[in-house]
């Protein structure tokens, strides 16, 4: 007997909330409270776009969308990161995922949200591109600076006998910071960092908004412990660095969440990933990880302190970029990477 559901929207109270990790928790993929809580509850934007089926109160199936305010060619708007898809085992083969897919995007659409976007993995990835209309982005541009040559070394297709080398710290490098330019911590995201990021990226038409309100919620995620660094000339800040370094993927993973930087100051930028480089390595990264586009305002930053781009072969796990529009006035601006900035900031998993 194929079980009645009755669907509706996630409220935001505890209550959905508590049901919503259940339900993760039952399909075997554990999810932390306060961390469903911070990305659901005390989203910046104040909008939440959940879809619920249920059975008999049980959650059967979750479609979640992350919204965000983005900018689109000079003007701010809302948008949505696909985040969280999940149907229970006991409820599959039922087509929910498109449906429920859909009523979540008539409801961001009703927001005036102008886009929805993500990044699929390889289970998920035909849904989304063959079910629910989305438009390629790929590759997401994965960028690598090895530290050590062990880990690198396990992931070449030659490393069976390169293991049995010594594993040894790779040299660093790059430009230095000059001697008029402050490295300090960065825990005020206030009007400087603001002002930053305008600079950065006034030549950019599709990325979210890292205002102060959004890196100040983006950088608190529970769980994670994330530097934020600045390079300051005087009490101007002219770039900023935001890493983390987990254990992942069989190795210490350093991840650059952001890179900011004055247009045209690349030195500068490369001087700060350096710094950023040194202090992961002291933590004991094994290698460290951006996303940055080959026409992003800091990739010239990146090549100068020595990430290169990261062969498909060699990805710690297999990530499309994808986006739907919501107006067909944009599918062109939107379905061109050209126009996009993305970096780990985007990323949920980080």
């Amino acid at each position: 007997m194929v079980s009645a559901l009755d669907f509706r929207a996630m409220e935001a109270c505890e209550d959905d909330l508590s049901a919503f990790k259940e339900c993760f928790e039952r399909n075997g993929t554990p999810r932390q409270l306060d961390a469903l809580r911070w990305q659901y509850l005390e989203n910046p934007t104040g909008e939440l776009f959940v879809a619920l089926a249920l059975s008999d109160e049980r959650i059967a199936a979750i479609y979640a969308v992350q919204p965000a305010f983005v900018q689109l060619r000079g003007a701010r708007v809302l948008a949505a990161q696909s985040v969280d898809t999940l149907v229970d085992v006991d409820f599959r083969g039922r087509g929910l995922f498109t449906k429920m897919a859909e009523a979540v995007y008539h409801r961001v659409r009703s927001a005036e949200a102008a886009f929805v976007y993500g990044f699929p993995n390889a289970s998920s990835a035909p849904g989304f591109f063959d079910k629910l209309g989305w438009s390629s982005l790929d590759p997401v541009p994965f960028l690598v600076k090895p530290l050590r040559t062990g880990f690198l070394a396990s992931k070449l297709p030659l490393g069976r006998w390169l293991r049995r080398l010594p594993d040894l710290r790779l040299p660093i490098g790059g430009p230095r910071l000059q001697a008029d330019q402050v490295l300090r911590p960065v825990t005020d995201f206030g009007l400087d960092l603001d002002d930053l990021w305008k600079r950065f990226a006034s030549n950019v038409r599709v990325a979210v908004d890292r205002d102060p309100q959004y890196l100040r919620w983006r950088l608190a995620k529970p769980q994670q412990h994330y530097v934020c660094l600045g390079v300051f000339e005087g009490a101007r800040l002219v770039a900023f660095c935001a890493y983390t370094t987990l254990d992942k993927h069989g190795g210490r993973i350093g991840y650059i969440l952001e890179l900011l930087h004055d247009p045209d100051r690349h030195e500068t930028g490369a001087a700060l990933l350096v710094e950023s480089l040194r202090r992961m390595a002291a933590d004991g990264a094994d290698v460290v990880l951006a996303w940055a586009f080959g026409h992003s305002p800091n990739a010239e930053a990146y090549a100068k302190a020595g990430f290169m781009p990261l062969p498909e072969r060699l990805r710690p796990i297999e990530l499309h970029i994808g986006v739907r529009p919501l107006n067909e006035s944009l599918t062109e601006v939107l379905s061109d990477r050209r126009n996009w900035y993305v970096s780990y900031c985007d990323s949920d998993t980080v």
